[in-house]
């Protein structure tokens, strides 16, 4: 177990409480008897909002705002999001019926060239799992369920976005053959 830091207050009330809060968010994650929870309470420093000013960046921002509002309809409980890692990043984590979900969301405006899961390769799917494996370590959880889905969002401008969720999109052992 590792030393519990000490706490100075600083010049500023305001950063201080801030800290102290951080403090016993951490214990409580550290802490809890629910290995979900943990994830909950404890962000990574890594997770980020995107500043791009690029129309396909801002419409994945976009995608990925409409993914979690779907998400979060049918039951998921969005644990993090947008979480970078050594190798690439993941954009949500949720859970449901105590299994994690790792999910890919890809937007397109047309579904021209393809739906945007065909987009998804094996490469990327080999990432994700790896990603996936680092999250589960940083967090210590051993034993919950795992799942790797994707949605897919068309998205056409002035019209509301068609979303497919493909749920178990991989599995992996499938991916080392």
């Amino acid at each position: 177990m590792s030393a519990i830091p000490l706490i100075r207050p600083p010049r500023s009330k305001k950063t201080w409480w801030m800290r102290v809060r951080r403090f016993f968010d951490d214990v409580r994650s550290q802490f809890s008897s629910d290995p979900l929870e943990r994830c909950r309470w404890r962000t990574l420093g890594a997770n980020r909002e995107s500043v791009s000013e690029k129309p396909k960046d801002q419409l994945g921002r976009a995608g990925e705002e409409e993914a979690v509002v779907y998400l979060e309809e049918n039951g998921y409980r969005i644990i993090q999001r947008n979480i970078r890692l050594g190798g690439g990043e993941i954009d949500v984590v949720a859970a449901v019926n105590r299994t994690l979900v790792f999910f890919e969301v890809k937007t397109r405006r047309t579904d021209d060239f393809g739906e945007p899961f065909e987009a998804v390769t094996k490469k990327k799917m080999q990432r994700m799992v790896a990603l996936a494996n680092q999250f589960l370590t940083l967090y210590r959880l051993v034993g919950i369920p795992v799942r790797f889905d994707v949605l897919d969002i068309v998205w056409p401008e002035d019209t509301t976005p068609r979303i497919t969720h493909h749920l178990e999109a991989f599995r992996t052992n499938d991916l080392y053959r």
